[in-house]
């Protein structure tokens, strides 16, 4: 971690290891992460543990949408909120998260978030102060239990690991956590791949990707974008035609745009050949007329040319989507 960041979250009363700051701030479970390969977007990624109903959450949200911050996101886990920030400088991000801070902690207060005495997934308390155990005398008076309150009262725990962050909540949520999981992936794996169906959806996504290439050609652009578009659009279409969301879906999708992007460059050449036959009152097939101007070393120099254009930049494009596609395809893992 930045040795500035480091020595704050230090003096806020955090244990720094590595990249990662653990403790509790203003009474509230926090994690924070710091990624400087994450630059671009949130390079402090901070989580905090709180139970809160949806009202109270949609209050929270609101609060944080109308304070307008800048380079700043968030979004609600089953666990808390987690918020992403970033600034122009590394200096001008830690100069603003004392007064952040007390922004996020105060909002999560007053809106009823409730502390780390409470587990966030069942609002069950988990900590603090228990209220004495009580027994019955045989003669039906009450009477308080010679044990110690929390050996009885208080619900055993378990700190999580939950993608990087730790959470502390009531085991029992654990095992439920746990079994809501397993099943989830034990049917995922039991689900058909209906790979045709998932080709058919990923060859139309291609296609309107592919006929995006030849507009641009014609415009005069050769971009990834009509790859890209190819590649979302086909993996959307992969699964509403009912392909299953896995690694076959990412090579299935990747090959066929791929293609028709290639494709899209012959399109383009064949095109651009019927309309010089016709300028030129020639009587002769497209693809007979095409073999003959292949054979010429300028033509098919061209075309070679604008073909190795069109693959590396596909590429790129698509290079870029399977990163987005393998997070969506990674399934969740239990927790522990």
């Amino acid at each position: 971690m930045n040795k500035n960041y480091e020595k704050f979250f230090t003096e806020q009363g955090l244990t720094v290891t590595n990249d990662k700051a653990y403790g509790f701030l203003q009474g509230y479970e926090t994690t924070v992460l710091y990624d400087k390969n994450q630059m671009a977007v949130y390079p402090i990624r901070i989580h905090i543990s709180f139970y809160a109903t949806d009202e109270q959450k949609n209050r929270i949200g609101n609060a944080f949408n109308a304070a307008k911050l800048k380079f700043f996101g968030f979004q609600f886990t089953p666990y808390g909120v987690f918020i992403g920030l970033n600034g122009w400088t590394s200096g001008s991000t830690l100069k603003q998260l004392p007064e952040r801070l007390d922004l996020f902690y105060k909002t999560i207060r007053e809106n009823g978030g409730l502390n780390k005495d409470y587990c966030p997934v069942c609002a069950k308390q988990i900590g603090g102060e228990f209220t004495a155990a009580k027994a019955e005398s045989a003669d039906g008076a009450e009477a308080t239990a010679e044990v110690e309150p929390a050996a009885v009262e208080k619900p055993e725990t378990k700190c999580c690991n939950v993608d990087g962050y730790m959470i502390t909540m009531d085991i029992g949520c654990v095992d439920k956590i746990n079994t809501i999981i397993a099943e989830d992936n034990k049917a995922y794996e039991q689900a058909p791949n209906n790979y045709l169906k998932g080709f058919l959806g990923a060859l139309v996504g291609s296609v309107v990707g592919g006929i995006m290439a030849v507009i641009l050609y014609f415009i005069g652009f050769i971009s990834a974008l009509s790859a890209v578009v190819a590649v979302v659009l086909g993996a959307f279409l992969y699964q509403k035609f009912g392909g299953k969301k896995n690694k076959m879906m990412i090579v299935i999708v990747s090959v066929t745009s791929l293609v028709v992007m290639l494709l899209s460059v012959l399109i383009v050449y064949l095109i651009a050949t019927g309309v010089a036959i016709r300028s030129e009152g020639l009587d002769m097939g497209v693809f007979e007329a095409f073999a003959i101007l292949m054979g010429e070393q300028e033509f098919a120099a061209l075309f070679w040319r604008d073909f190795a254009m069109v693959f590396l930049f596909s590429a790129i494009g698509i290079g870029i989507e399977i990163f987005t596609l393998a997070r969506q395809i990674r399934r969740k893992k239990t927790i522990n």
